[in-house]
C-alpha cells in the first residue's frame, strides 16, 4: 500500500474513533441530544485531512465504504432494548451509533457514509469538488438542525424553521468559502492541486451554493438530504467549473 494511503486510513479510523469516544464520553451531548449533530457535523472534518490518499480505491473502498455496512448494522438496532435481546444486541442498542441512529433518521448517517464513498471515489482527481459538497452537508444540515431544534420558532415547511433554514445558508458558505480557501493554501504549499479558486470567486460560490443548500435541505424529505445535498452541490461544482 502506497504511504499516503496508509496514512490516510489511519487517520481516518483514528478521528472517527476519537470523535465516537468525545460523543460516548461527553454527558453534555447525549443530555441535550446533541450527540448525533456533533457527530454529523465534525466528521465532515475528514475533508481536512483527505488529500493524503493517493488512490481512489484505497480512500473510497477501505475508508469510506466499509462504514456503510456498519452503520446500516447499527441502523437496524436504533430502537429501545428489550427484555429478551441477546447480550449483541443489547450491545449494540447501548451504543452511541445506535442511539444517534435511532435520534435521528434511522438511516441518516448511513447516507452519509454513501455521499463520502461515491465522492471519494468518482472526485478522486479534484478533492476541491468533493469536500465541497461533504462540508456544505455536514455544517449546512448538521448545524442548521441544531439552531432549527434548539432556537427555531417560525416554521416555514413541515417542521423546518425559518432559523433553521437561515443556518443552514450561513454555516453552508461560511464551510464553502473556507474549504475552497483552504485548498488555496494547500496549494500555495506544493501539497496538493493543480490550480487555485480567486477569493472573489470562491465568496460567490459559497453564497450561491449556500442559498441552494438551504433550500434543498429545506424541501428534501427525511434522510434523504444526506444523498442529495453533498452529490447534487458536488455536481454543480463540477459543471461551474469552479
Amino acid at each position: 500500500m502506497i504511504g499516503g494511503d496508509a496514512l490516510g486510513l489511519v487517520l481516518v479510523y483514528a478521528y472517527v474513533g476519537v470523535m465516537v469516544v468525545i460523543t460516548e464520553r461527553s454527558r453534555f451531548l447525549r443530555d441535550h441530544s446533541f450527540h448525533r449533530k456533533f457527530i454529523h457535523v465534525m466528521i465532515g472534518n475528514i475533508a481536512l485531512f483527505w488529500w493524503v490518499f493517493e488512490t481512489n480505491y484505497v480512500m473510497s473502498l477501505l475508508a469510506a465504504a466499509p462504514f456503510v455496512p456498519l452503520l446500516f448494522v447499527f441502523s437496524k438496532y436504533g430502537g429501545r432494548r428489550e427484555r429478551n435481546d441477546s447480550k449483541l444486541v443489547e450491545g449494540l442498542k447501548g451504543s452511541i451509533l445506535s442511539t444517534a441512529s435511532h435520534d435521528g433518521h434511522k438511516l441518516g448517517l448511513v447516507y452519509y457514509a454513501i455521499s463520502w464513498t461515491i465522492l471519494a471515489f468518482f472526485a478522486f482527481n479534484d478533492l476541491v469538488i468533493a469536500s465541497v459538497g461533504i462540508v456544505c452537508m455536514a455544517y449546512g444540515d448538521g448545524m442548521g438542525g441544531l439552531v432549527g431544534k434548539t432556537f427555531g420558532k417560525r416554521k416555514i415547511h413541515g417542521n423546518k424553521t425559518l432559523e433553521g433554514t437561515l443556518a443552514v445558508f450561513l454555516f453552508a458558505a461560511l464551510a464553502i468559502f473556507l474549504i475552497i480557501n483552504y485548498y488555496n493554501l494547500l496549494f500555495d504549499a506544493g501539497l496538493y492541486g493543480t490550480r487555485t479558486v480567486p477569493m472573489a470567486i470562491s465568496a460567490l460560490a459559497a453564497l450561491g451554493l449556500g442559498a441552494y443548500v438551504a433550500v434543498v435541505e429545506l424541501y428534501t424529505p427525511g434522510e434523504y438530504d444526506n444523498l442529495v445535498i453533498p452529490l447534487s452541490t458536488a455536481l454543480i461544482v463540477l459543471m461551474a467549473g469552479i
